[in-house]
């Protein structure tokens, strides 16, 4: 993944991450027996506080590695992302490290988007590919404001509410390193490519750990680049949920389920996010209070259904919202001068006692005049 590697990894440096130094946090690019691997002066070049390490192996799955790595790290606090075609907006990792002040053991998440028209597993089976995504990244100046890249994603990661509704997954995850460890890691029993449902664990366990803070960064998010991936950029006709699930179960005994959990949001929302948070909260808020009537049995689908719903609302609303706008400036241009008028009125009425005034003044002169 050269091609997002590249925009990966200078999403994580202090020229494009704000309110940071390299002395704060260091950067361990691992190589999972690429056949195309990246290079160390390629990676270092990023900055000082940047690493990479080549791993040789035959497995797939990252899940041992990345738990070697994690035991290996000289810093007490972790960020684990598991695909490297993430592209980070740029509040995320100056919020984390806030996050971790102001909580005694936090687990942090960000939530999802993929660039391009929609959901790439659905935009794949319509020419949607690097070439497209290379022409969309164009036509911002996202190395100059990553929240840009809001403006450039259409779908979630998956079907849900994201900052506002119950998440299941994120492939950018903070933890102190110790919880981490605590927990055993990843379970090694995931073998399948990517790790298949590997995250999804890690996230259920952190989440039913009620003794760890769960929180979630608000307005920030983790964009997924296009990269032919064999589940993110799979039709759903080819996705390998299925696969991954089986495994899952036969390792867990169980089916998967997502936990409900109400997290901490920490951070802002930046103008750039406006439109999904309104979207977001307008389908997660209702969830939530809805949440006795369906209980904690929570269905992606039924997340898409009404996410779609929202957004097609919306869009049928331009015109509605561009009266009301043009209603709010009329009545702000009115206020104005209906102020206008009401200071005038105000001057005039000081010039008219003035006015009196030496009137006063001049008769009460010449009175004194004609007496005396």
């Amino acid at each position: 993944m050269r091609r997002e590697a590249e925009r990966t990894l200078y999403t994580l440096s202090c020229a494009y991450q704000k309110d940071v130094t390299p002395e704060q946090y260091e950067v361990i690019v691992v190589d999972n027996g690429s056949t195309a691997p990246l290079s160390a002066e390629s990676v270092e070049a990023f900055g000082t506080n940047f690493h990479y390490h080549f791993h040789a192996t035959d497995s797939p799955s990252p899940v041992e590695i990345i738990n070697r790595s994690v035991e290996h790290c000289r810093g007490s606090q972790i960020m684990i992302m598991i695909d490297g075609a993430h592209m980070l907006s740029p509040g995320v990792i100056a919020n984390a490290l806030r996050a971790f002040r102001a909580f005694a053991d936090p687990f942090i998440t960000v939530v999802g988007f993929h660039l391009g028209p929609e959901i790439q597993n659905s935009s794949v089976s319509k020419g949607y590919n690097q070439k497209e995504e290379d022409a969309l990244l164009a036509s911002v100046d996202w190395r100059q404001n990553g929240y840009e890249l809001f403006k450039l994603s259409q779908g979630l990661s998956y079907d849900c509410a994201g900052w506002f509704g119950p998440l299941m997954e994120s492939n950018c995850l903070f933890m102190r390193k110790e919880s981490f460890l605590r927990i055993g890691g990843f379970d090694l029993r995931f073998t399948e490519v990517g790790g298949g449902l590997a995250i999804l664990d890690l996230f259920d366990s952190m989440v039913k750990n009620l003794k760890q803070e769960y929180v979630v960064l608000l307005g920030e998010g983790s964009f997924h680049q296009f990269h032919g991936g064999v589940a993110s950029n799979a039709p759903y006709a080819e996705h390998p949920w299925e696969r991954f699930h089986a495994q899952y179960e036969a390792i867990k005994g169980h089916a998967f389920q997502i936990v409900v959990r109400r997290p901490f949001l920490f951070g802002e929302i930046l103008p750039e996010a406006v439109g999904w948070s309104r979207l977001c909260a307008q389908v997660g808020l209702q969830w939530w209070e809805q949440r006795d009537l369906h209980g904690d049995e929570v269905s992606t689908s039924t997340f898409g259904y009404a996410m779609a719903a929202a957004r097609n609302a919306r869009e049928e609303e331009p015109a509605t919202g561009e009266l009301e706008q043009k209603f709010y400036t009329l009545q702000h241009s009115y206020d104005l001068l209906a102020a206008k008028h009401q200071h005038c009125e105000m001057l005039l009425a000081q010039e008219r006692s003035s006015f009196r005034d030496r009137i006063g003044a001049i008769l009460h002169k010449i009175v004194r005049g004609l007496f005396f």
